[in-house]
């Protein structure tokens, strides 16, 4: 395990760095899956700044759902701080927190919890949020928060990086009302997507698209791969399984390794693996040496954004595979061999056309410091130093600028 549980956050009289807090569903240094949100904060470090990690959207009813993330947290140390990767952890786990729920029943009795949850925040996470900089809210349980935030951390500039609908993934309703009511009070809504940057009218909303680690990508790597060809699937949001299930059987010939925390609910075959979730620095090697990416989300309203917004998509990008996804998250993805999820062969066809296509050239993609560039120069955070030159990143290679629009 990457944390090491005994932080020392003793003073030694020096001026400390400006302090930056993020609230997410994620967490640091247990050997997991990174989103943008981790990426995000790594990037942050290296610009100087004293990175806070809180998990959220965890509670006691976690442990009542099968399969909850708090089971695979067993060991970890909860409610209080632990250091890893450079920064600080907090595993928050109050009695209860805002579940999404799909009855409308269930919904009315956990209305409530939406209140509630700001008011459960320790006083081990209050004391230091008094002294942050920066604050960044995900677009998950985190947007309760936001008020009592904003009261306890008075200096500091409010980000809300808004990877998703609330709704389209799950959570309360009430988290969405409560978000659009407090939209305006953010310093900035960061949307990685223009296809959200009106779904909160009067915020302050920026158009800034998701990186991806270029050094990760750029560093050399043994094949994990014995044979070929190999069709590889990173995460488990929206995963249409029974498509996968066909396709395994469709192309018996095709190696498909699938990586994500969800089980997968069908018999597995010879040619399919299911790998878990993986560290990051695992799961690299198996993009940059795969013949084919796969995006299969099922169709969910509201959900063509990832075309925009996928960061599977810019990896796969990024390493010059074939990504194969369906027509609505694919449209305006270079290169991309859509599907049409309602006709079953249209799959299997384009998956067919991507391993004949083969790889292409790398496509430029911009790397997590110039994301979190860009988003301190929006919100207006000063006090932080700037990271290794791009062209340390990029051994080399020149970037595209990661491109903003902002709109009041």
């Amino acid at each position: 395990m990457a944390a090491d549980f005994l932080f020392d956050s003793g003073k030694d009289g020096s001026v400390e760095p400006p302090a930056a807090f993020l609230f997410t569903q994620q967490t640091i240094g247990l050997q997991a899956r990174k989103t943008s949100m981790v990426f995000l904060a790594e990037a942050l470090v290296r610009r100087g700044y004293r990175v806070h990690v809180v998990t959220v959207q965890l509670s006691w009813l976690s442990g009542l759902r099968r399969g909850s993330k708090l089971g695979a947290l067993r060991g970890v140390p909860r409610n209080r701080w632990y250091a890893a990767d450079g920064m600080r952890g907090f595993l928050w786990v109050p009695p209860v927190h805002p579940v999404g729920a799909r009855r409308r029943l269930w919904q009315w009795v956990a209305a409530p919890l939406i209140a509630a949850y700001a008011a459960l925040l320790p006083r081990t996470v209050v004391k230091p949020l008094q002294t942050a900089e920066l604050v960044v809210i995900e677009s998950c349980a985190a947007v309760a928060l936001f008020r009592r935030i904003r009261r306890i951390a008075r200096q500091a500039r409010i980000l809300y990086s808004m990877s998703d609908r609330l709704t389209v993934v799950g959570m309360h309703p009430g988290l969405e009302r409560r978000l659009r009511a407090d939209a305006a009070g953010y310093d900035l809504v960061r949307v990685p997507a223009a296809a959200l940057l009106d779904d909160l009218p009067g915020a302050r909303a920026a158009l800034v698209r998701h990186g991806i680690d270029r050094r990760a990508f750029d560093r050399v790597s043994a094949s994990p791969y014995s044979s070929g060809p190999n069709a590889v699937l990173i995460g488990d949001m929206m995963l249409d399984q029974p498509l996968l299930e066909r396709l395994a059987g469709a192309f018996p010939d095709v190696r498909f390794h699938y990586f994500g925390r969800t089980p997968l609910a069908f018999p597995l075959r010879a040619n399919l693996t299911a790998w878990g979730e993986q560290p990051f620095e695992r799961l690299v090697p198996f993009v940059q040496h795969a013949d084919v990416g796969l995006a299969l989300y099922r169709r969910v309203p509201g959900l063509a954004y990832l075309a925009e917004s996928s960061l599977k998509n810019l990896q796969y990008r990024y390493c010059g595979l074939p990504v194969v996804g369906p027509a609505f998250a694919m449209r305006g993805v270079p290169g991309a061999l859509s599907y049409d999820p309602d006709c079953q062969e249209s799959a299997a066809d384009a998956l067919r056309r991507a391993l004949e296509k083969g790889r292409g050239p790398p496509e430029a993609v911009a790397d997590w410091d110039e994301v979190a560039g860009e988003l301190l120069g929006l919100v207006g955070a000063v006090g932080a130093t700037s990271p290794p030159s791009i062209s340390d990143l990029q051994n080399g290679r020149i970037a595209q600028p990661n491109r903003s629009n902002l709109r009041r």
